[in-house]
C-alpha cells in the first residue's frame, strides 16, 4: 500500500440490536425495530399503522449474531490495517443500556462472548507471532473523559487532571499520558483491568452499571521489516488503533438523574451534542468550519472524522417501544455519520517512533560488547603468550583472570541488551506450512466479509435498477390502464410525500427535544455560576480579587483561562504588571498574550465596580422585646406547675384523686368530692 495515502473512503456504519431485556418482557413492551441482515437495512415503525422507516447501513446484525463473527466480518480488515500502519478508530454510540460496553469488551473469560478490544488484542499478538522477518513494538495506554476533564486510567495518581496539546506532526495529543510496552496478550489485558477498575460507573434507572465517561483504549503497533538490504535504516511504520466507549447517550426524564449523576449526565449530553454537531458539519458540504473544539471528545477523535484514519462506527441500539424515540435519534445519527469522508495514510517514519531509540540504543550496546570481546581475545593471547615464555618456576599457575570489575561491566551490558530485546516482539520459529495455512484461512474469511457487502450493494442496486426499468417499459392497451397505473404511481409518491412531511415533523419535535434540554442545561449551569459569583463578590475581599483579576491570562493552546505566577505581577495595582522577561520579541506568542492580558484587565476596570459595601459581622447581644404588664401576668400563671395528681385503681371506675399541695401541708383541697371524683372516660 502506498505510504502517501489512499483515496478517500467513507466512514463504515453498523447497528446491533440487543434483545428484549428481561423488564422489558415482564412489563409487555412492544417491539418495533425489523433487522434484514441480509440486506443491510432496518425498519422502524412506532405503531401498527403508521408507516415505517427504513434505514440502511453496510452491516446490522441482530441479537443472534456471535461476537466472533461481528469481528471477523467487520472489525478484523481495520485491524489488518492499523498492523500495516494506518491510524484505526473502532467506536461504539447509543443509548444507554443498548450493549456498547458489551460489544466493545463482552466477557473476557469466555472464547465466544469475548468482545471487540479482546478480539482485537488476540488478533495483533497472533499476528506478531506468525510473523516473519519483522520487528514489532507494542505500547497500550488507557484514557477516560469525565465531566469535560481528562484523566490517565492506569497512572498511580488518579487525581492528576491532563491536558491537550497540540502538533503540527502528531496532531492533537494528550500530555504526560503514560504507555507500557505490553509483550503478550496477558500484559495487555492486564492493562486493561487495571484502568476499568479507576473507571467512573453508575447506577441509572436505564442501567445498573452505566458508563458515566467516555473510555479511549490506544494501541499502537511500530514495526519494521529485517530483511531490508539497504545502508539506510529500515522503514518503520506506526498504526494507532483507538478503541472508544462512549457514555451513554440518555434523557434526564427517564434516568431520574439527580445531583452528582445529574451534572454526569449534563456533560455527557453536552460531549455527544459536539460529536453531532461535528459529524453534521462534514456531511453538510457547505459548512466551512468543523467544531472540533466544542468538545475534548471531538478534539480527539478530530483525525478519526474526516482525517487520516480508518474508522467504524457501532451504533447500538434496543428494540422496545418505549425506546423509540431514542433508538431513532440514534438511527438517524448513523446514518449522517456513513456520509463522512476519510484520506487514510500510512505512518511511515514518525519522528516519536520509539522502535528506533530501541534499535539505535541496542546497535550501540552491541558494539560496545563487541569492542569488549576483541579486548578480551587480546589480553588472552597476550596471557598465553606470557605463559609459555615464562620462566620453568612458574609452571603450574594457570593465566591471568581477567578483571573482575571488566567481566561485570560487560554482564551489564549483555542484561541491558537482552531486556531491550525482549520488548521488541517477532515471529517464532513455527511450521512455516502452519503459517501459510492460517494466513490463507484469515484471507478467504476476509474475502467473504467482502463478497457479502458486495452482495448488499448489488441488491440495492438491482432493486433501483428494477424500479427505473419497469417505468421505461410500460406499454399501456388503453387508457384507462395507463390512468390506473399512473394513479398507483401517483399514491406511491404521495405516500413517500406524507412519509418526508411525517421525517419533517419528527425531526422538528426532536429539534425542539433537543433545544429544550440544553436550555435546562444552559439554565442549570448560570445558577451555578450566578451562586459562585455571588460568592466572589460577597466573600472575596476587593484586593484579593483585584490580585487574582491581574494574573489572568488567556492561554491559546489549551483554550482556557489561566493563573499567572505571582513572579510576573511586580506590584498589586489594577492594570499594572510587569512583562515577563521571557515576552519579548524573541517569544512573540507570550508577548501577544501579555498584550491581550492587558486590554482584559483595562476593560475590566473601567467596567468593573468595586465599591461594594463593606458589611461588618459580628456577634451581638440579645434584648427581648418589651412585654406588657398584662401579658406577664398571664404567662407567669399559665407558667405555674400543675397540682400532683393520684390514680386510684381500686374503684369500679377509675377515679382521678387530687393529692394535697405543698403550700396545704397535709390537708385536703376545700372542693366537693364531686368534683374530685369525676370518671376518666366521662
Amino acid at each position: 500500500m502506498s505510504a502517501k495515502g489512499t483515496a478517500s473512503e467513507s466512514v463504515r456504519v453498523i447497528v446491533r440490536c440487543r434483545p428484549m431485556s428481561d423488564k422489558e418482557s415482564e412489563s409487555h413492551h412492544r417491539r418495533v425495530v425489523e433487522m434484514n441482515p441480509e440486506r443491510g437495512s432496518i425498519e422502524i415503525r412506532k405503531g401498527a399503522d403508521d408507516e415505517p422507516k427504513q434505514f440502511t447501513f453496510d452491516a446490522v446484525y441482530d441479537e443472534r449474531a456471535p461476537q466472533k463473527r461481528l469481528y471477523s466480518e467487520t472489525f478484523q480488515p481495520l485491524v489488518d490495517s492499523v498492523l500495516e500502519g494506518f491510524n484505526g478508530t473502532i467506536f461504539a454510540y447509543g443509548q444507554t443500556g443498548t450493549g456498547k460496553t458489551y460489544t466493545m469488551e463482552g466477557i473476557r473469560t469466555d472464547p465466544e462472548k469475548r468482545g471487540v478490544i479482546p478480539n482485537s488484542f488476540e488478533h495483533i499478538f497472533g499476528h506478531i507471532q506468525k510473523s516473519r522477518n519483522k520487528q514489532y513494538l507494542v505500547r497500550a495506554s488507557y484514557l477516560e473523559i469525565y465531566q469535560e476533564e481528562i484523566r490517565d486510567l492506569i497512572a498511580k495518581d488518579q487525581s492528576k487532571k491532563l491536558e491537550l496539546k497540540e502538533r503540527p506532526d502528531t496532531g492533537v495529543h494528550v500530555r504526560d499520558l503514560s504507555s507500557f510496552l505490553c509483550k503478550s496478550v496477558q500484559e495487555i489485558e492486564r492493562v486493561m483491568t487495571v484502568g476499568n477498575q479507576n473507571r467512573a460507573v453508575g447506577r441509572t434507572n436505564m442501567n445498573l452499571h452505566s458508563s458515566r465517561s467516555h473510555a479511549i483504549f490506544i494501541i499502537t503497533v511500530e514495526h519494521s521489516d529485517l530483511d531490508e538490504k539497504t545502508d539506510c535504516a529500515p522503514t518503520i511504520r506506526v498504526g494507532k488503533l483507538n478503541l472508544v466507549d462512549l457514555a451513554g447517550s440518555e434523557r434526564q426524564s427517564k434516568t431520574n438523574a439527580q445531583g452528582t449523576t445529574q451534572k454526569e449526565a449534563i456533560k455527557i449530553n453536552l460531549s455527544l451534542s459536539a460529536l453531532g454537531n461535528v459529524i453534521s458539519s462534514l456531511v453538510d458540504g457547505k459548512s466551512t468550519h468543523v467544531p472540533y473544539r466544542d468538545s475534548k471528545l471531538t478534539r480527539l477523535l478530530e483525525d478519526s472524522l474526516g482525517g487520516n484514519a480508518k474508522t467504524i462506527m457501532i451504533a447500538n441500539i434496543g428494540p422496545s417501544h418505549w425506546n423509540y424515540e431514542e433508538t431513532l435519534t440514534t438511527l438517524r445519527y448513523a446514518s449522517r455519520a456513513k456520509h463522512i469522508k476519510n484520506k487514510p495514510k500510512v505512518n511511515q517514519d514518525p519522528k516519536d517512533a520509539l522502535l528506533r531509540e530501541f534499535q539505535s540504543e541496542i546497535a550501540k550496546l552491541k558494539m560496545q560488547l563487541a569492542e569488549k570481546g576483541k579486548r578480551k581475545v587480546k589480553s588472552r593471547s597476550a596471557v598465553s603468550r606470557t605463559s609459555i615464555n615464562s620462566d620453568s618456576s612458574a609452571e603450574g599457575c594457570g593465566p591471568t583472570s581477567p578483571d573482575a570489575a571488566e567481566v561485570e561491566y560487560t554482564e551489564k551490558l549483555a542484561a541491558k541488551v537482552a531486556a531491550l530485546e525482549s520488548k521488541l516482539l517477532g515471529g517464532k520459529d513455527i511450521i512455516e506450512h502452519t503459517n501459510e495455512q492460517e494466513r490463507a484461512l484469515e484471507r478467504k474469511r476476509r474475502e467473504i466479509a467482502e463478497q457479502k457487502r458486495i452482495e448488499r450493494e448489488m441488491i440495492k442496486k438491482l432493486e433501483l435498477h428494477e424500479e427505473s426499468a419497469s417505468e421505461i417499459r410500460e406499454d399501456y392497451t388503453s387508457l384507462q390502464q395507463e390512468v390506473d397505473s399512473k394513479t398507483k404511481k401517483l399514491r406511491k409518491l404521495y405516500g413517500k410525500l406524507q412519509a418526508a412531511r411525517i421525517d419533517i415533523k419528527d425531526l422538528t419535535e426532536e429539534h425542539n427535544r433537543e433545544r429544550r434540554e440544553i436550555e435546562a442545561t444552559q439554565h442549570d449551569l448560570t445558577k451555578e455560576l450566578k451562586l459562585k459569583y455571588m460568592i466572589i463578590e460577597n466573600f472575596i475581599p476587593i484586593q484579593e480579587k483585584a490580585k487574582i483579576l491581574s494574573r489572568i491570562v488567556f492561554d491559546d493552546e489549551t483554550e482556557n483561562w489561566d493563573l499567572l505566577p505571582y513572579s510576573m505581577i511586580l506590584n498589586n495595582e489594577l492594570g499594572t504588571s510587569a512583562v515577563h522577561p521571557l515576552a519579548d520579541s524573541h517569544n512573540p506568542k507570550r508577548l501577544l498574550r501579555e498584550m491581550a492580558r492587558k486590554r482584559y484587565l483595562e476593560a475590566a476596570r473601567s467596567q468593573l465596580d468595586f465599591s461594594l459595601e463593606v458589611v461588618n459581622l459580628r456577634v451581638r447581644e440579645y434584648h427581648p422585646p418589651e412585654v406588657s404588664p398584662t401579658l406577664k401576668a398571664l404567662l407567669g400563671e399559665s407558667m405555674k406547675p400543675l397540682p400532683d395528681m393520684e390514680i386510684d385503681a381500686g374503684q369500679a371506675q377509675f377515679k382521678l384523686v387530687r393529692m394535697p399541695s405543698s403550700k396545704s401541708k397535709g390537708h385536703r383541697s376545700p372542693k366537693s368530692p364531686s368534683t374530685s371524683s369525676r370518671s376518666l372516660y366521662e
